[in-house]
């Protein structure tokens, strides 16, 4: 299969999630009804469209296909299979900016969580970057990072112990991850902002290419370094920021997709990777709120977390053992 074909049938099996989540639900609502009030919905078919079904598909596609992104971005940077925005800390650092925020009460809005979150995520995937420098391995990297991102959960605990009730129940139930909470222009936001950022890392596919060679290669190439390393900054750091402070630390998605990709393609190059990857982020991101939404049920399912963990945990195990079984 091409990878035209593969993409336009991760496309239709996205629609088809996509209807069916919008079709299903405890409330079944009159399709007419819903879509022909959509410029002022009043109705309860309305609103239950547009205020919790339709926002939360959106948000799915955004999250899964920016933490998706995301990885692959960093796992081409770092010439790392395992580097992701959970493994290398960025979400973690997205977490604490997050924390900072709702569990010393501070009121700044949703505004000022999503700049925490962003702030807190770039920051720490600069620091991961000025110490990357010293370190020849890519398993010394690793384990920086699971440090780095034990330091920043301790700090969390501390924030925890000393926070409100009140707060500290908000902060537990985002930590566990929803793609529920968006309202509708933020979803559309959110889409918007990773259809951005794929254009704009899609126009440097081939700077991508010759940097799997090595950087001294690269460079060799004409790659101008400095450019495309503040390329994967700004992106991975923006958009794991505001996808964290959306969702809640969304695990795995951005570790575990880029090799389902690789694992139903033998493509390489970075020109069919980037949209093969977000494509297949927000199929998995789909896939996974069946977990959450719980169908034929009357409560709600488990947490975000644990569904994409119990996906995403077996793949990145798959990767360790494939590395061993090829050495």
């Amino acid at each position: 299969m091409t990878a035209k074909q593969l993409c336009m049938a991760i496309g239709v099996g996205i629609l088809i999630q996509g209807a069916l989540h919008l079709a299903w639900g405890p409330i079944s609502i009159q399709w007419l009804n819903a879509l022909s009030s959509w410029s002022n919905p009043s109705t309860t078919d309305s609103l239950v469209f547009f205020h919790v079904r339709l926002p939360r598909v959106l948000t799915a596609m955004a999250a899964g296909s920016g933490l998706a992104l995301s990885g692959l971005l960093l796992q081409t940077w770092f010439h790392n299979p395992l580097a992701g925005p959970s493994v290398l800390g960025i979400s973690a650092g997205s977490s604490l900016g997050v924390a900072v925020i709702i569990l010393t009460g501070l009121t700044w809005g949703w505004w000022g969580v999503t700049s925490a979150a962003v702030g807190g995520g770039m920051l720490t995937l600069l620091l991961i970057l000025s110490v990357s420098r010293r370190f020849h391995g890519s398993a010394t990297l690793l384990i920086f990072g699971l440090m780095l991102s034990y330091v920043v959960g301790a700090v969390v605990t501390v924030l925890q112990a000393e926070a409100a009730q009140d707060a500290l129940q908000q902060f537990v139930f985002w930590g566990m991850g929803t793609f529920g909470q968006a309202p509708l222009r933020i979803s559309g936001l959110m889409l918007l902002m990773v259809a951005i950022a794929g254009r704009m890392i899609f126009m440097r596919s081939r700077d991508l290419d010759a940097w799997t060679l090595g950087s001294i290669t690269a460079q060799s190439m004409g790659v101008d370094a400095k450019k495309l390393k503040y390329s994967v900054i700004g992106i991975t750091g923006v958009l794991a920021g505001i996808i964290t402070a959306v969702c809640g630390p969304v695990a795995f998605l951005g570790l575990a997709t880029p090799h389902l990709v690789r694992l139903v393609s033998d493509e390489r190059s970075h020109r069919r990777l980037i949209p093969l990857t977000i494509l297949m982020g927000a199929f998995i991101a789909l896939l996974a709120d069946w977990g959450v939404r719980a169908p034929g049920t009357d409560g709600g399912g488990w947490p975000l977390n644990a569904v994409l963990s119990l996906l995403g945990g077996p793949m990145v195990v798959w990767v360790l053992l494939r590395k061993t079984w090829n050495a």
